[in-house]
């Protein structure tokens, strides 16, 4: 078990000081024979406690909330949606989203910095359009639900003009109230391992706490290289096992 603790506190860590951090412990569980959804939705369950440093940022760092219904609807129909789908339909398709996660980590700086220069941002219904979307996708997948998040939130009018540390502290508070609406779900699935999400709530939670110290400090280079390598190598340690 001490592979999943390790990847618990790292997947805690890169969740609150960058994203895509549920992709560590997924692999973790898969690797140790959790089938592919049960580890999903146990990752998804301990998710929260990364984000609950976001409680104290809710008054200065406010999605708002249109983005925040928006993003939960869309969640309950993710979890929704991925409930009703054959189970083997996950097993089929985990390795192929974690390559979306990759994809929007190495993409997520650049489209930001298009956005400053054009000076256009999306519109009201345009932005609760992609935050719903946002939702779905991290109750149906869950993994790089951070970087998409900061990604729509970039192109926010509102949101475009911030720092990144600050975006990222508003992109938490987003992921934190999102990840307790995922959480409740799954937790009425049937298909957590209560006994995993015990042992990796309280690693995820310390994980968290030290990724919101150090938000914004560390290079952006090395948190999306470790996200990106992490993903990839995934994806082809998934296939190569299916």
């Amino acid at each position: 078990m001490r592979l999943e603790i390790i990847a618990a506190l790292v997947t805690g860590f890169l969740n609150t000081a960058g994203g895509g951090g549920a992709v560590v412990t997924f692999l973790a569980l898969s690797a140790s024979g959790v089938p592919a959804i049960t580890a999903h939705a146990t990752t998804q369950l301990v998710t929260p406690v990364s984000f609950l440093g976001g409680f104290r940022l809710l008054r200065t760092h406010g999605p708002g909330s249109r983005p925040l219904a928006a993003g939960c609807a869309g969640t309950l129909a993710g979890v929704a949606l991925l409930v009703l789908a054959p189970p083997q339909t996950f097993q089929a398709v985990a390795p192929w989203c974690l390559l979306p996660a990759a994809v929007l980590v190495v993409v997520q700086e650049p489209v930001r910095r298009l956005v400053r220069r054009a000076g256009r941002t999306l519109g009201p219904s345009a932005t609760a359009g992609a935050t719903f979307t946002c939702g779905v996708y991290a109750g149906m997948v869950g993994v790089g639900t951070g970087t998409l998040a900061f990604a729509v939130l970039a192109l926010a009018p509102g949101f475009a003009a911030m720092p990144a540390r600050d975006l990222m502290r508003t992109r938490n508070v987003l992921l934190l109230v999102m990840a307790v609406l995922v959480s409740v779900a799954f937790a009425l699935t049937g298909l957590v391992d209560w006994g995993l999400a015990a042992l990796l709530a309280a690693p995820a939670a310390a994980g968290g706490w030290l990724g919101t110290r150090v938000v914004g400090r560390l290079p952006v280079p090395v948190l999306q290289g470790l996200v990106v390598a992490t993903a990839l190598g995934g994806t082809a340690w998934l296939v190569a096992t299916g």
